[in-house]
């Protein structure tokens, strides 16, 4: 049996993204949503999802490139100008070189999972933003977070279909050891992780390539729509096209491929 998650990443962050992310549930293939707690269009995105009550909600937690939840005050070593690293690696560089406490980056974590939880969410999942849940020495924390609200999964996969690239490679390298890790401790992970190569470029061709090359098991397919390329882009110059990723999760023959092919649609709330 092949089943596939279809997880819209990046929600909360603004406005255009909660708008494609919630479109591409309503009428598209999307069965999960990841939600930035810290993210400037939060309420916006909590709002959206009151009113799609069947879109299953995981935490992203979100490290690098925002502003934290907690005051400055109390991450003096992650946030010491009340702003977070701007990217995975001046994170992974200041973890190596042992300037962050441990304490504050699960403080952050559990503060992020809690916003969501006080808003009446309910949390399903864990992932996080630009992947960096999957670092080995962020992991632990991740898994005492999870254990602490309750949550039963969290993004990993024991394979990933990582395509060309060093970035695909090694996410799919720590993604299979944080499986392994995870699993062991009990918490739930999909069996593949697919759409890293694809981050921020998913069309309608590659989408159902993707799809036709699904292995047997529990696949997530990692995604990225939104409503304005051009709004988003102003505030965020990663070069994505939301657009594009929308049209090809809604498209009719996307969901054709998926029947022909006799891939069942899930979330994460299923695993």
């Amino acid at each position: 049996m092949r089943r596939l998650i279809v997880s819209g990443d990046d929600l909360g962050l603004h406005p255009g993204i909660n708008a494609g992310v919630v479109r591409c549930h309503r009428e598209g293939i999307v069965t999960s949503a990841s939600l930035c707690t810290n993210g400037g269009a939060f309420e916006d995105a909590v709002a959206a999802l009151h009113g799609a009550p069947d879109l299953d909600v995981g935490v992203h937690l979100t490290l690098v490139g925002e502003a934290p939840l907690l005051p400055p005050a109390s991450l003096p070593t992650l946030a010491p100008h009340g702003r977070l690293p701007p990217h995975f690696g001046g994170l992974f560089l200041q973890l190596g070189l042992g300037r962050v406490r441990m304490r504050e980056v699960e403080e952050e974590m559990a503060a992020q999972v809690a916003r969501a939880r006080d808003c009446g969410l309910r949390v399903s999942h864990l992932d996080s933003h630009q992947h960096v849940h999957l670092h080995p020495a962020l992991l632990p924390a991740v898994l005492r977070v999870a254990r602490r609200f309750g949550i039963a999964a969290v993004r990993a996969a024991s394979r990933s279909v990582s395509g060309r690239g060093l970035r695909p490679a090694l996410i799919g390298l720590v993604a299979r050891l944080g499986a392994r890790r995870l699993r062991a401790a009990g918490v739930r992970t999909s069996d593949v992780l697919v759409g890293i190569a694809e981050t921020g470029r998913l069309d309608e061709a590659r989408l159902q390539a993707v799809v036709a090359a699904l292995p047997e098991g529990t696949s997530e397919l990692v995604c990225h729509p939104g409503a304005g390329d051009g709004a988003i882009a102003s505030a965020y110059g990663w070069g994505f096209r939301w657009d594009d990723e929308s049209a090809a999760l809604t498209a009719p023959a996307v969901r054709e491929t998926l029947r022909r092919e006799g891939v069942q649609l899930i979330a994460y709330r299923d695993l």
